[in-house]
């Protein structure tokens, strides 16, 4: 009874601890990835980075289609005849059909890109031995299926979250005193369920868990350390949110001066993006590393539990 009353009282989060766990996050990766350039530095070069160059071709060639659909179906709703309504709002269907078709022929690509990138650098963030390209493709032979199966239904459940505070904030637009707590705490939730699922992709990629096994199991992990890993996400999406604004406004107009002045930032953009998609990769695997140590039985090794 006393040894296990002093395991929960080592087991209990602090402050020190905490902060502790926050710098880890963000000191270990930079190790981790100096240790295992041999193989990450590949993954950024022939996977991120051709990753990244698809969704930003992809956000720079759906704009004007995007811009057009917004501007026909502002024009709809403003129109004085239901026949010019009607014409109007067929064309704009027209035209999301043809975006559609667009991000459809950019999904093929990124999601093999994203899959093999997001196997790789797991594999290699969470193994203390210096791993190798056989090792890795032998881990991506385990566990594709799970991840697979795992990112679609994280892909569904964000998406279906997505939309319940998008209609409590339309139903309450014309109250901003509940309108935007709605909104400001929908956003919050969102961040953090963007972490359990992140989560869960790792656990699904080192563990036999996939689907909601695996969120429940990320979850689980998460107790003592949600605050810590939600203000991690937060840093993370905003990084990431940052880069995608500032790509959006380098690119903005046709002028070709500016692109030939911006066109090194842009490719910076671009090269930042891919290491960010690392980056963030193993900085989840470090926290989930770490909180597997921390719920794990003392004296039980690491790599015994995540095999």
């Amino acid at each position: 009874m006393s040894d296990s009353l002093h395991h929960d009282q080592q087991r209990k989060p602090t402050l020190s601890s905490s902060s502790s766990v926050f710098f880890k996050l963000f000191s270990d990766p930079i190790k981790i990835f100096f240790r295992n350039k041999h193989v990450l530095i590949p993954v950024l070069l022939f996977l991120t980075l051709p990753l990244s160059f698809l969704l930003f071709s992809l956000s720079l060639t759906s704009r004007p289609l995007k811009r057009h659909i917004f501007h026909l179906e502002s024009v709809a709703f403003t129109s004085s005849t239901r026949v010019e309504a009607d014409h109007i709002l067929k064309e704009s269907r027209y035209e999301s059909l043809s975006l559609f078709r667009l991000k459809l022929l950019y999904f093929l690509p990124s999601s093999i890109l994203s899959l093999l990138s997001f196997v790789a650098t797991v594999h290699v963030t969470s193994h203390s031995h210096r791993p190798s390209f056989l090792t890795t493709a032998d881990a991506f032979k385990r566990c594709w299926k799970r991840v697979l199966v795992t990112s679609a239904c994280s892909y569904a459940l964000l998406l279906l979250y997505v939309q319940l505070p998008q209609l409590f904030y339309a139903v309450f637009r014309n109250h901003p005193r509940i309108s935007l707590p709605i909104l400001l705490i929908g956003s919050g939730f969102e961040v953090y369920l963007m972490g359990v699922l992140g989560l869960g992709l790792v656990v699904s990629a080192l563990e036999e868990k996939f689907g909601w096994d695996a969120f429940r199991v990320g979850s689980e992990l998460m107790v003592g350390r949600r605050v810590c890993w939600w203000w991690v996400t937060c840093m993370l999406v905003a990084i990431s949110g940052w880069i995608g604004n500032r790509f959006e406004k380098l690119t903005d107009g046709e002028d070709s001066v500016k692109w030939v002045v911006m066109g090194w930032e842009t490719a910076g953009l671009w090269w930042f993006y891919g290491f960010l998609v690392i980056w963030s990769l193993m900085v989840t695997t470090v926290f989930y590393c770490d909180c597997k140590r921390n719920h794990a039985p003392n004296g039980t090794d690491l790599t015994e539990i995540t095999a």
